[in-house]
């Protein structure tokens, strides 16, 4: 098969061929565009580049196996992805900046620009997460596992706690419930006068997440949402304003630039209640009944926290954090906040904390309690301290495992060419079709 090349002014290979498989081919730009992302500190050897391309190939395959499987991946799924791709990429920017300076194109250009990408990797994924669906492995496995890596060569994993919290909230007085509910009317009001409701949200909305972006939210279905805010949201029609909304994190008004189906767009502005120094006061007093009874023995740490805590993340178990990567309840010293961090360096296991000040992501306060059930000092992974980590490992070598053993098993069915340059890598002489 002849190479396709687009030729510069100069005659020279900008971008060709490389490779094929099934029907899809890959350009050299593309191997180039993988080589870019390698740590700048590491020499690009021939033997990383054979590794990429061959990275490329199976990728390929399982784009290619994903059309024979007929993997069904939507438009709105892509657009979706984008979307949100894009609105992250807003919330990163430094204020000020245009989107499309940033981009260097239009929108709607970048949007059609990386559309077939984001579409790949989302069907390479379902195909991962077929070839994988059935991955499980046993208490033995993770032993074997365990004993293969050479000792010199096993994790040293840092410091890990088992740390849990109560949290108390402070409630908002009649009065800043009051004055927040009429500064929000007031904004209201100014929308309908005709008013810019993204320029309303940019000067006065207290949620710092959508405030730079006029309000805007990410884009959302049903469950996404707490019940009141959605509730409206649902009922809204395509450029019209809600009534005034109140969750547990203000009032709120909001305007529905797009419905997609079951997924909306949607600007909002929250006005937040102000805490005056009593509501303060009265919420530290109750933690501190509640540090006297724990010291005391009169109440069980879990207990208390179903009873008082209104953290949802950790109010589940316990009042303990847990490591969202395994599942384990001891979680690496790194992961905390530091003021945390530094809290907890000053305390002996078993020991609970004096109720602390701290701040919500949003930047509303509130008091916690903190217990330190146990402190794991650095150390190199062994069984009996790392189950679950040296267990995740070994499923993540089991699902690679999979993949290339699907990849070696497909490639002897799959129609391969690679061109004879890269042929030198080795391996690929028995990966090309022979004709």
């Amino acid at each position: 098969m002849s190479a396709f090349a687009v030729k510069a002014q100069q005659n020279l290979i900008i971008d060709e061929v490389i490779a094929v498989v099934g029907n899809k081919p890959i350009l050299r730009s593309d191997l180039d565009k993988m080589i870019a992302q390698v740590d700048p500190e590491l020499p690009v050897t021939e033997k990383m580049k054979c590794d990429l391309l061959k990275e490329l190939i199976i990728e390929k395959m399982m784009l290619h196996q994903s059309e024979i499987d007929s993997l069904v991946v939507t438009d709105d799924d892509v657009n979706d992805r984008i979307d949100n791709n894009i609105r992250f990429i807003e919330r990163n920017m430094r204020s000020g900046e245009k989107l499309e300076k940033y981009l260097g194109m239009s929108v709607a250009e970048y949007k059609k620009m990386i559309f077939p990408k984001v579409k790949n990797q989302i069907l390479r994924q379902k195909m991962e997460q077929k070839l994988q669906s059935e991955i499980k492995i046993t208490p033995k496995e993770v032993r074997d596992y365990y004993n293969k890596i050479p000792v010199d060569s096993l994790p040293f994993m840092s410091a890990e706690v088992e740390v849990a919290q109560i949290v108390f909230k402070p409630k908002y007085s009649r009065e800043a419930l009051e004055i927040a509910k009429e500064h929000i009317t007031e904004l209201r009001n100014r929308v309908l006068k005709g008013e810019s409701f993204a320029k309303l949200a940019a000067l006065h909305s207290e949620d710092p997440g959508s405030k730079k972006q006029g309000g805007m939210l990410p884009e959302f279905g049903r469950g996404d949402m707490v019940a009141e805010f959605e509730r409206a949201a649902f009922l809204l029609k395509k450029d019209s304003i809600s009534d005034i909304i109140e969750t547990k994190f203000g009032f709120h008004v909001l305007y529905l630039v797009n419905r997609r189906g079951e997924k909306l767009l949607v600007r909002h502005i929250l006005i937040r209640p102000r805490l005056i120094d009593s509501d303060l006061e009265m919420t530290k007093k109750t933690a501190d009944s509640v540090l006297n009874l724990l010291k005391a023995g009169k109440m069980k740490f879990c207990d208390a926290v179903k009873m008082y805590s209104e953290d949802e993340e950790t109010s589940p178990n316990c009042g303990f954090f847990t490591d969202p990567n395994i599942g384990s309840q001891r979680i690496p010293f790194d992961y905390l906040d530091r003021d945390m961090a530094t809290y907890l360096s000053s305390m002996k296991e078993g020991e609970f904390s004096e109720p602390q000040i701290a701040y919500s992501a949003d930047g509303s306060e509130y008091f916690r309690i903190l217990y330190l059930k146990q402190e794991v000092k650095p150390h190199v992974a062994n069984l009996d301290l790392d189950w679950q980590r040296i267990q995740s490992l070994a499923i993540d070598a089991k699902k690679v495992n999979v993949l290339d053993q699907w990849a070696e098993k497909k490639r002897k069915e799959t129609y391969i060419f690679i061109k004879d340059s890269y042929l030198s890598c080795g391996f690929f002489n028995e990966w090309i079709t022979k004709n």
